[in-house]
C-alpha cells in the first residue's frame, strides 16, 4: 500500500500536524532510515506527536511505520529495473523455490488426509476465490474443503470445530489484526491451522503451527492492486493439490 493510500484511509483521524509529518515524509524520502529524534529534528515536531501519528495509521509504533516507508523505497528501485512480465516470472520463480525448500509438502498432506473437517478462509476476496478453486479441485482426493465466506461465519464455525478438524488461512500481507483471537482459539483447542502467506515476516505465520510461502510483488504502482499475488498463491495451491495427488496415490 502507498503512502497516499494510507493518508486516505485515516485521513478523518489525522490533524494539520500529521498531514504536515507525512508531507515531510512524502518529500524527503531519505527519512526512511532515520530513527525517530532525528526525523521529529528534521521536520519540527516531537517524537510523541510522530509516535501518535503513527498509530493513527494502523501502525504499532515508529519501528513498524519505518518498516513500511523502507519497504516502500525498496519495491520502489526494484520495480524501477524491471518490467511487469519480468516481476511475474521472477514471482513464479520465487514461489517454487521456496516450496521446495519449504519441506512441508509431507506434513500438509498428512494433516490434510488426517482432518475430519477441513475449513478455509480467505482473508481477501481473491483469495477466497482461489481457495474455491483449491476446493473444487480437492473434490477428485474425496476431500471437502468448507469454504468460510466472512468474519462473522468464521467465528461461529471456530466455536464447532474440533480437535480432528483442521484450518487453512490464505493471505497476503499476513496480518492477523482481526482473526488473532480466532486463531488463539483454534490453539488453544488444539486444532492445526495452515497459514498460506507472503514470503515476508508476518504475523499470521507467527500465530500459525503450520506455514506456506508464496511470492507477490506488487507491481501496480498506480492504484497499489497486486496484479500477480492470484497467480502465485494458485500456483502455490495447485502444488498442494498434485502433492496431495501423489500421496494418496501412494498410499
Amino acid at each position: 500500500m502507498k503512502l497516499d493510500v494510507l493518508i486516505n484511509k485515516y485521513y478523518e483521524k489525522l490533524n494539520s500536524n500529521d498531514l504536515y509529518i507525512l508531507n515531510y515524509i512524502k518529500n524527503n524520502p531519505e527519512t526512511s532510515d532515520v530513527n525517530i529524534t532525528l526525523l521529529s529534528k528534521m521536520c519540527n515536531s516531537s517524537t510523541a506527536s510522530i509516535l501518535r501519528m503513527t498509530k493513527k495509521l494502523g501502525f504499532s509504533g515508529y519501528s513498524e511505520f519505518k518498516y513500511f516507508l523502507k519497504s516502500l523505497t525498496a519495491s520502489k528501485e526494484s520495480q524501477d529495473l524491471k518490467t511487469r512480465l519480468e516481476v511475474l516470472a521472477s514471482d513464479v520463480e520465487h514461489t517454487m523455490k521456496i516450496f521446495k525448500n519449504n519441506n512441508q509438502l509431507s506434513e500438509t498432506c498428512d494433516l490434510l488426509y488426517n482432518a475430519k473437517n477441513i475449513y478455509a478462509y480467505g482473508t481477501g476476496y481473491g483469495q477466497k476465490l482461489m481457495l474455491q478453486e483449491f476446493s473444487r479441485c480437492m473434490l477428485n482426493c474425496g476431500k471437502n474443503i468448507i469454504i468460510i465466506p466472512a468474519f462473522t461465519e468464521f467465528r461461529i464455525a471456530v466455536q464447532n470445530m474440533k480437535e480432528s478438524d483442521m484450518v487453512i488461512i490464505a493471505s497476503l500481507s499476513g496480518n492477523a489484526r482481526d482473526i488473532a483471537e480466532l486463531i488463539h482459539i483454534l490453539n488453544l483447542k488444539n486444532i492445526p491451522i495452515l497459514s498460506i502467506t507472503n514470503f515476508n515476516d508476518n504475523t499470521l505465520s507467527k500465530l500459525t503451527p503450520y506455514n506456506l510461502y508464496y511470492q507477490s510483488s506488487n507491481i501496480n504502482t498506480e492504484d497499489s492492486l497486486n496484479n500477480s499475488s492470484y497467480v502465485t498463491l494458485n500456483l502455490l495451491l495447485n502444488f498442494i493439490y498434485e502433492g496431495y495427488m501423489d500421496f494418496i496415490e501412494s498410499k
